[in-house]
């Protein structure tokens, strides 16, 4: 069901009941000054039965779909629906949210807390693809936002993105400046996976310990550009934690590759480009991604299990669209090298959580002196 400006029905007591963990304490507190829960209004309706004044039958166009696919992530969720509601577009939107088989309460919170949000749930865990493409079948906006569950949007953010496209019928995907909890640019614009990203892009340890290397900067493309204008973003794309696609290039292109999680962004920009569309980024609409707090990375099985699916999702995407050939021997090498680099993920994964164990061991310890 669509928003409105005015936001969502009162909370009161029942955000308390929904979220005990957000008020007062935690992350959301932490986030209070950037996204705090609006005052709701009680008597929200639905944007398309709204009738303008003067305009008995008329019905109000969406221009907004906002898509929040959404596992196990109860109160980050909570955090990006209100933060949404804090800051919405001027234009009328809607918000749909798709819970994957959530064992949270998620869909329960969503019913109690903002029952305006139009709720659909999977019997099972289908995953990042399906669950969008599930949205996007039903979404009635002009355009399309994609938004991960663990996002809180900024003012202006979306109207930005809106602007952006309506004045740019060339873009057939634009996405914004992404911000980490502690207010650092996230590496969210980068090359098209190759050979090259895998050695110098966002999680070679190359990149990690010397960020501004000039071959980082061939494959991280918000380096050394000026961050108070857009550009365009040539063999390269946009993270879907937060990007925005006209519903029509949408519908041209064709769903999410239900077989990617990770790269499956970098394929459908990749897709929107082989249709003759362009790529944007644009650093002056800003979300915060709290990257890797959702669900799907919420413990060390999972975690681990992820440094797998990376490699093999990177397969995948070298068969659709750079081997040409049967009979090319970087058939052979690229699975080679995909294994050392899993080898070398697993072995900085490995040290990463011993260290993290080890300050969790520590810290009561050292608060005891």
């Amino acid at each position: 069901m669509p928003g409105s400006r005015s936001g969502t029905p009162a909370l009161g007591a029942v955000l308390n009941q929904c979220n005990p963990k957000n008020h007062g304490r935690g992350r959301a507190s932490r986030l209070t000054a950037i996204a705090r829960r609006p005052k709701m209004s009680a008597g929200m309706e639905q944007v398309t039965k709204r009738k303008p004044e003067g305009e008995s039958q008329a019905e109000v166009a969406i221009a907004l779909t906002i898509i929040i696919p959404s596992y196990n992530t109860r109160e980050l969720l909570s955090d990006c629906l209100g933060s949404i509601y804090q800051n919405p577009p001027c234009e009328p939107y809607e918000i749909i949210v798709v819970d994957d088989a959530s064992k949270d309460g998620t869909s329960e919170m969503i019913g109690a807390c903002f029952p305006e949000v139009r709720l659909l749930r999977n019997d099972t865990n289908r995953h990042y693809a399906y669950s969008n493409n599930w949205a996007f079948s039903i979404a009635q906006g002009r355009y399309l936002l994609l938004l991960n569950s663990d996002t809180i949007v900024l003012p202006h953010a979306l109207d930005g993105m809106l602007a952006f496209l309506q004045m740019h019928p060339e873009a057939g995907v634009v996405g914004c400046r992404l911000l980490n909890g502690d207010g650092t640019i996230q590496w969210s614009v980068k090359s098209l996976p190759n050979a090259g990203s895998a050695l110098f892009g966002a999680r070679s340890i190359v990149t990690r310990m010397f960020p501004n290397n000039r071959y980082s900067r061939m494959h991280l493309l918000h380096l050394g550009r000026d961050l108070t204008t857009p550009f365009l973003v040539e063999s390269g794309y946009v993270s879907s934690a937060a990007f925005m696609v006209p519903r029509e290039v949408a519908h041209e292109v064709g769903n999410l590759d239900p077989r990617l999680a990770y790269h499956v962004d970098a394929d459908y920009c990749k897709r929107i480009a082989d249709a003759g569309y362009k790529c944007f980024y644009l650093p002056t609409a800003t979300i915060i991604h709290l990257n890797h707090k959702g669900g799907t990375l919420a413990n060390l099985r999972t975690r681990f299990r992820s440094l797998l699916m990376f490699e093999v999702h990177s397969y995948i995407y070298y068969r659709k669209h750079i081997q040409r050939s049967m009979w090319n021997p970087m058939r052979i090498f690229v699975p080679l090298g995909l294994f050392c680099h899993f080898l070398i993920l697993i072995v900085a994964q490995a040290c990463t959580e011993f260290a993290a164990t080890l300050r969790s061991f520590l810290r009561p310890k050292a608060s005891g002196h």
